[in-house]
């Protein structure tokens, strides 16, 4: 189909999307929906129709709520969590055991680190501001508070998401990120931190 001399059979069989030329199936999206086009077979959705189910929701959104994109019906299909990855400083998002967004974070600093554990959601904020000796932030966007006081947020003071750690214990988003999430993620929505908090 994409007229690189490779069998569709053959493409998808490796990986590789038979629409786009020298694309991995996770590379591309041809619907454009948010979901790649290896999401979209995993949760049975269609490549080519953003609702695939023709229920008025788009694909993207019904699998990051925990609904079937496929099936019309109004009962959740998947368990969902967040995982924070202090070693790498990322952030996943999963559905179905199956990780539908990477996103660079950055974590607390080895001297404020980011507790490690299970935890869940405890309270929403679309905006807030965080004081203490050495800062004062306002008007910091999209807070959802994991343990009291800790709280996965929009940043605009750095630009060092994935590279370092950057927080007096917070999980740093890029604003764009953190809004992403934000609309999916419920009271009680679980939320898992691992890894080692790097030392440079």
């Amino acid at each position: 189909t994409d007229g690189d001399s490779l069998p569709d059979g053959g493409e998808v069989k490796m990986g590789y999307s038979p629409l786009a030329p020298k694309l991995q199936m996770h590379q591309h999206d041809l619907d454009g929906d948010g979901l790649n086009d290896w999401l979209e077979v995993w949760f049975g959705s269609s490549m080519n129709e953003t609702d695939s189910d023709g229920d008025g929701y788009e694909d993207f959104d019904e699998v990051m709520h925990g609904y079937s994109p496929a099936d019309a019906a109004p009962e959740l299909a998947y368990e969902r969590k967040m995982v924070v990855d202090k070693t790498n400083q990322r952030l996943f998002f999963y559905v179905d055991e199956v990780k539908v967004l990477n996103l660079a974070a950055s974590t607390g600093n080895p001297w404020t680190e980011t507790p490690s554990g299970t935890f869940n959601i405890e309270r929403k904020l679309a905006s807030k501001r965080y004081r203490g000796v050495d800062y004062d932030l306002e008007n910091v966007p999209w807070n959802m508070e994991f343990k009291r006081m800790y709280y996965i947020h929009g940043t605009y003071w750095h630009n060092d998401f994935g590279i370092q750690t950057h927080s007096h214990g917070c999980v740093n988003l890029s604003i764009k990120d953190a809004a992403l999430i934000y609309p999916y993620v419920g009271i009680g929505f679980e939320v898992e931190i691992i890894g080692e908090t790097p030392a440079n």
